[in-house]
């Protein structure tokens, strides 16, 4: 069942919206995506290009091919403070994703390293927002990837890990909720951005219902204040 939302969460959450309208100004600082470059020339590349770049080690070199910020919202998993998360969204993650491609190169199944081939592509589209599922294998092994074009194809975070992520992401979003850092409510609404990925991640292949359950239920909390 969807864990509760008490008053008190909306009453801290108006009035951090309120905080954060009056003293931002709407200014976010520098444009995340400057020190990100372009992506690959297709969805297929993109995946083939991330691959071969965690293969050789070259973690700086996947950085292009990730979407600007998703990197810096998925670290909320990992423990991220609110501080380090809304400063990655402000200024660039360009640093937070070379340490995520960094840590999935040390899970990722080695064939699929070894000599990826590409052995399906298929578009997709949530709430207007379009995404490509590209499927890779390496010998035995095969999985899939979800992109999107964003001045070149990059791999999507939230789409692709979401599975993974989102069991680990309710109590750190839940926390925004409560929180006084009108940084908070910044973070709320990025994440609020990634709601299409999310839905997405959810229809991934072969999911066990308790995953789902899990991304439904963070989908649930992200979008309870519009």
């Amino acid at each position: 069942m969807p864990r509760s939302f008490s008053s008190k969460h909306l009453t801290n959450f108006l009035v951090l919206a309120a905080l954060v309208l009056v003293s931002c100004s709407g200014d976010r600082g520098a444009d995340p995506a400057d020190g990100f470059g372009s992506g690959a020339d297709s969805a297929e590349e993109a995946v083939t290009e991330l691959l071969s770049h965690l293969s050789s080690g070259e973690f700086s070199a996947a950085v292009p091919l990730t979407i600007p910020g998703q990197a810096a919202l998925a670290s909320l998993a990992e423990g991220a403070t609110v501080e380090d998360v809304a400063n990655g969204l402000r200024d660039g993650d360009e640093t937070i994703a070379n340490n995520f491609w960094s840590g999935f190169a040390q899970t990722v199944e080695p064939a699929l390293l070894e000599a990826p081939a590409v052995t399906g592509s298929s578009p997709a589209a949530v709430e207007d927002v379009a995404f490509t599922v590209v499927t890779v294998s390496g010998g035995e092994v095969e999985r899939t990837f979800t992109t999107r074009d964003l001045e070149g194809h990059r791999i999507d975070i939230f789409a692709t890990f979401g599975p993974s992520l989102a069991g680990r992401l309710y109590a750190p979003v839940e926390r925004l909720f409560e929180s006084s850092d009108p940084d908070a409510v910044y973070i709320l609404g990025e994440l609020r951005e990634q709601v299409p990925a999310l839905h997405m991640a959810a229809q991934t292949p072969g999911l066990a219902p308790n995953i789902v359950q899990d991304i439904l239920q963070l989908i649930e909390l992200i979008t309870r204040i519009n």
